[in-house]
Order: structure tokens, then C-alpha cells, then sequence
């Protein structure tokens, strides 16, 4: 998911399932000889974790009606923090911004034990996210071309979920070239093996894509990001996937339109089946210089909630071609308009994955929401929303 510096997403028989995980790798080791010592390490510390970590992944049930489907992404900042404790106990997991994946290799960084506390307490479940280093395109280039990377990586993954007790992680590998679809999407295909060896789920985050024609998106979106992400070979490897429907990058207004992300989720479920898609809703706002058309600003919803109290309010309005709140104010002698996110709009997006029978949401990010959101996570709760909300 992105990171805003001015704010600041399974099925297991013990025995069954790790033979066969183990008769899966037995391929990857072929496909990658040069160095079967090193992969052999990773297999051997899988096949040792498995037992461990099944009882976590036993949890995880293939049926949409079971499996957990209410992902939270949780940043380092305090507010995000604060709604965690508020509200954990209607969340099914909870997915931390905990890991940078170096080119090399290396596991960097260390969860909160205040969030890993709050998650057992309240029997949560916790998938952090693994990032590239400073979501470097270099990095994520050399990283993808070196096998020996990637299986470190993978063994610190294994690991640390074992002393963590994470379900297993959400990998949101950006900036990357669309040049590197076909490598990033083996190195997804080549993951899963070992991670559901352990009893440990594998999740994708992915671009939004509508469209396979890179004319369709803003300018540099398709060959920096956008164009990297194979949701066919991502779909088949992954036990779910994150689409990341916002940030529309021809957007002039709104974060997310509501007709957009009908677009966005027609070209998913044409390429990965509904009981695998996360639907991604933002909870956070664009802010736009009315004068330039440029976009100024990014902010959450409670400093959107302390400019409606203002008199520098214009205007208030809801747009139902797009499904979106705004509103237009002064400030500083000029005119801005913020397309924000609230209940209202949460719900238009939420109605999506009830419609299309998909595996749930994933939403960027706690401490950003309308507190009013919750009211609708907890109705969501009733059988009939086919989503499994604690």
C-alpha cells in the first residue's frame, strides 16, 4: 500500500498438505540448481515449520463463508494505533507495515508488541506486509534476477512467522517495472510452495488495472507499476489478492469513483476468481487546487471532518455519477476541493464484494477512516453479507 509522509491485505490437512508442499518444491529446485544447496536450507527450515504453524493455517478454510475476509492495513503512525484499540475486535486481520525485503535478501524490520498483543487478545489475525526497500525499482530489479535472494528472503519469512505467529504475509512488491511482470510473477509462483508448506497463507497487493492498453492510464503509470502485475499468474499462485482499487491515475477528482472500481473489479473477476479478491478501499482524500486542476494534498477523513466544522466551507456535495463525498473551501485566498471518503462512499464500495461474492476487503488504512465506517463493519457481521467478521 502507499505510504503518505503528510498522513503519516486457506485450506490445510496437517499431514496431506505438507507432503504435497514438499513434492511442489521438489520442482523449484530443479528449476533452480545452480543453487540447490541454499534452496535445500529453505526447504529443510519449511518442512520444520510446518507442524508449528499448521494449527494457524488450519484456521484459514476454503469456504468464502469462513475464511476471514476483513483486512485492515495498519501504519506506524499514533492514529493508526488508536483505532486498532478501538476497534480490533471487528476486525479479522489485521496487516501491519512491518517489512522492507532488501535486494538482497534481508528481513528488515520488527512489529509493534502493543499490535501483536491486542491481535492475541483479541484473536485477531496478523498478515504484515512485505515491501520493497524504499519501493526501489533498481532494487526490486536486481532482486528479482537473484535466486539466492530470494530464498533467503523466503527462510527469514518462514521464520519469523513462526516466532511471530503471523497467519502469513501480504507481499506489496511497487514501483516496479512492467518489463519485470514475468519475473516478479515466478518469483510469486515460486513462493508459495514453501510458505504453504509451513502453514502459512500468501497474499498479493496489485495495481489496479482495467484496461491492458497502457494508454488507458496516466502517464509513466503503466511502465512503472501498473504494467508489473500479471493478475492471472498472481491469481492462480496467491491464496488471495489484494487489488488495490484507488488512486486512479486519470482521476481528476476522486480517489476511487465508484464507476472506476466497477471497471477495475470486471477486469479482476475476468482474470482471478471472486473468492480471491480483496477489494481495496481507500479511507483517505485528494485535494485538488481548484485554480491549477493540480493535486495538492492528501489527508484522512478527520481532518476532513475539522474543515466541515469551518467557515472556510463553500460548498458541500455528494456526487452520485461517482459515488463520492466533497467539498470546496478557502484557504489562504484559494479555492480547493477535497474528494474524501466517508460511511456513505465506504458502503457503495462494501455493497461490491457482496454483490460479487468476493473474498472481502482490504482497506488503506486504520487511523484514516470516518469513525462512522465501524457502524457498517459491524452490520456486515450478519450471515446474510456472506463475510465472516468476528
Amino acid at each position: 500500500m502507499k505510504v503518505f509522509s503528510s498522513l503519516h491485505g486457506t485450506h490445510f490437512t496437517l499431514t496431506i498438505r505438507a507432503v504435497q508442499a514438499q513434492k511442489s518444491t521438489h520442482s523449484i529446485l530443479f528449476r533452480y540448481q545452480p543453487h540447490t544447496v541454499r534452496f535445500f536450507l529453505v526447504l529443510a527450515t519449511v518442512c520444520l515449520l510446518a507442524v508449528p504453524l499448521a494449527s494457524a493455517r488450519a484456521q484459514m478454510s476454503s469456504s468464502t463463508t469462513t475464511v476471514p475476509n476483513a483486512l485492515l492495513y495498519v501504519t506506524n503512525s499514533k492514529s493508526s494505533l488508536v483505532s486498532l484499540r478501538k476497534h480490533i475486535n471487528a476486525m479479522d486481520i489485521i496487516a501491519p507495515q512491518t517489512y522492507t525485503a532488501t535486494k538482497d535478501g534481508r528481513l528488515l524490520g520488527k512489529p509493534s508488541e502493543e499490535m501483536l498483543k491486542l491481535a492475541r487478545d483479541a484473536g485477531a489475525r496478523v498478515m504484515p506486509l512485505v515491501v520493497n526497500q524504499n519501493f526501489s525499482q533498481d532494487g526490486m530489479s536486481a532482486f528479482l534476477r537473484d535466486s539466492r535472494a530470494q530464498s533467503a528472503l523466503i527462510a527469514a519469512l518462514v521464520t519469523e512467522a513462526r516466532l511471530r505467529g503471523y497467519i502469513g504475509y501480504q507481499y506489496d512488491f511497487e514501483h516496479m517495472r512492467a518489463e519485470d511482470r514475468d519475473l516478479y510473477s515466478k518469483f510469486v509462483a515460486d513462493s508459495a510452495p514453501y510458505l504453504h508448506g509451513a502453514g502459512l497463507q500468501l497474499s498479493v497487493a496489485v495495481a489496479p488495472k482495467h484496461s491492458d492498453d497502457k494508454a488507458d492510464y496516466g502517464e509513466g503509470s503503466w511502465e512503472h507499476w501498473t504494467g508489473a502485475f500479471d493478475y492471472i499468474a498472481i491469481g492462480a499462485a496467491a491464496d488471495f489478492v489484494s487489488v488495490m482499487a484507488y488512486d486512479d491515475s486519470r482521476s481528476a477528482g476522486p480517489v476511487a469513483s465508484v464507476p472506476w472500481v466497477e471497471q477495475v473489479l470486471e477486469y479482476t473477476l475476468e482474470r482471478i476468481p471472486a473468492h480471491k479478491v480483496s477489494l481495496g478501499i481507500p479511507f483517505y482524500a485528494w485535494i485538488w487546487n481548484t485554480h491549477t486542476g493540480k493535486r495538492v494534498d492528501i489527508r484522512g477523513y478527520p481532518a476532513i471532518a475539522d474543515l466541515l466544522k469551518t467557515k472556510q466551507v463553500i460548498k458541500k456535495s455528494w456526487s452520485s455519477e461517482h459515488g463520492v463525498p466533497s467539498v470546496t473551501y478557502k484557504k489562504g485566498g484559494r479555492t480547493y476541493t477535497a474528494w474524501y471518503e466517508n460511511q456513505q462512499s465506504f458502503e457503495r464500495k462494501i455493497g461490491l464484494v457482496s454483490e460479487n461474492k468476493l473474498f472481502g476487503f482490504s482497506a488503506w488504512a486504520l487511523g484514516l477512516e470516518d469513525p462512522n465506517v465501524w457502524n457498517t463493519v459491524v452490520t456486515m457481521r450478519a450471515p446474510q453479507y456472506g463475510l465472516a467478521m468476528r
